[in-house]
């Protein structure tokens, strides 16, 4: 074989393998990219259908406390049956796009509701004010990472936190033990 044969050969394979390795180069960096967008895409999807979460959960609580105030029966019917469609639209919403932290509370929620239905138990009403609002607060942190204590939406909600403040703190200290949520939720 002539040498110029040789340089011609040598010349060849270098940019075979020059090429080869640029393939396999933007194989992966292509892979990569796709993966992350494909990541960023979920989240995005996630963050959209959650935002607006902590609001209605607080607006069905909201409903919810104004509901026992109605006298017309058939009208107290009604917007039960309204809230249970939105709490079920709530429910589903977190299980695809919440939290660990956020699943838990309301399966938490619903587990305590199911058994107060079903065996006609009074609910420790702190406990359930609580639920709601470490619900609300969990979405926001999950939403956000902002920090919010639950004591500031009883503060705000209730005429007389001063003197509920105490069995108020105790309910939801406890469920955030039980349920292993962030301390600086503690009130």
């Amino acid at each position: 074989m002539s040498e110029a044969s040789l340089i011609t050969v040598i010349s060849v394979m270098i940019s075979s393998v020059i090429s080869i390795v640029g393939f396999i180069v933007t194989y992966f960096s292509m892979k990569q990219s796709f993966q992350n967008e494909l990541k960023r895409n979920r989240d995005t999807l996630a963050l959209e259908n959650m935002s607006k979460i902590p609001y209605k959960v607080l607006a069905l609580f909201d409903e919810m406390i104004e509901i026992n105030s109605l006298k017309n029966a058939k009208l107290k019917e009604k917007k039960q049956e309204e809230n249970l469609k939105i709490f079920k639209e709530i429910i589903n919403t977190i299980y695809s796009y919440g939290s660990k932290e956020s699943i838990k509370i309301v399966s938490l929620m619903q587990k305590e509701n199911y058994e107060a239905a079903v065996k006609r138990i009074t609910q420790n009403e702190y406990r359930m004010m609580a639920i709601y609002v470490l619900l609300a607060t969990q979405i926001k942190y999950d939403v956000t990472s902002a920090v919010i204590s639950p004591k500031y939406w009883f503060i705000m909600k209730l005429n007389d936190f001063d003197s509920q403040e105490k069995r108020i703190s105790e309910a939801t200290n406890k469920l955030i033990d039980e349920l292993g949520l962030d301390k600086n939720f503690m009130m």
